[in-house]
């Protein structure tokens, strides 16, 4: 078993990463840097992480335990399908607010190497505050929300991290797509008839992809799209620090 020497080392050591990270970004942990703040020597950093890499995802891990992943369990006594997933989107995205850096960091370190283990964690914490709203469904129901619902989510956090939505406007995002998930849409989903006039509906592609119909080219794209690359400003979330 550890002694309580190292196990404060390994808690200071992740505690200064979350430091560097919210006050200079991603890019600016470096280890020796992380030793000397964290008052340890490079041989201990080494042997509780092998890569700079997996430093900063256990970094990671620690922060989202403590922050987004804490009292998820309680809630209200019969809570509405709806209203307990958007309660349990809002507890994960709502920290992020606070410090977008870490939300940069997370979308990051899923990249690296042994990144899945964000995904299990996820999972690990959320699913089973969510067995209240599940219990007695069907199977595949439950599947296709939750196969919409969490590919959604990973795809807001890029883009809270390539600064084309903030977490309110995410929110209110998936609170929308929520209720279209456990509502009954039949109605909405049917062809008017042939009396009625036939108008396409107005869709706002900001929600969608800042290369939507109707928008003006990116700055820095040429008229010719012959030559232009067509995604060539798109910014790069993994070069990006908020």
């Amino acid at each position: 078993m550890d002694g309580p020497g190292e196990v404060d080392a390994a808690a200071r050591i992740l505690d200064t990463v979350v430091e560097i990270i919210e006050a200079d970004g991603y890019d600016a942990v470096q280890l020796r840097t992380v030793a000397k703040r964290a008052r340890v020597s490079l041989t201990t950093i080494y042997g509780l992480h092998s890569s700079r890499d997996e430093l900063i995802l256990a970094a990671v891990e620690a922060w989202m335990a403590g922050n987004a992943y804490t009292d998820l369990s309680p809630h209200p006594q019969h809570e509405p399908l709806p209203d307990g997933l958007m309660r349990l989107v809002r507890r994960v995205f709502q920290p992020w607010e606070r410090s977008p850096r870490m939300a940069h960091a997370f979308y990051r370190a899923r990249a690296t190497p042994g990144g899945n283990r964000l995904d299990s964690q996820g999972f690990e914490a959320v699913l089973p505050a969510a067995g209240h709203l599940l219990a007695g469904l069907d199977r595949d129901y439950v599947a296709d929300i939750a196969l919409v619902l969490i590919n959604l989510c990973y795809a807001m956090v890029g883009r809270l991290v390539d600064g084309t939505a903030d977490v309110p406007t995410i929110l209110l995002s998936l609170e929308r797509v929520v209720h279209r998930l456990t509502s009954d849409n039949s109605q909405l989903a049917t062809h008017r008839s042939a009396a009625e006039p036939d108008t396409t509906p107005s869709l706002d592609f900001s929600l969608f992809s800042l290369f939507g119909p109707g928008f003006a080219e990116p700055s820095g794209h040429t008229a010719d799209h012959n030559t232009a690359d067509h995604n060539g400003d798109r910014p790069d979330p993994a070069a990006i620090d908020p």
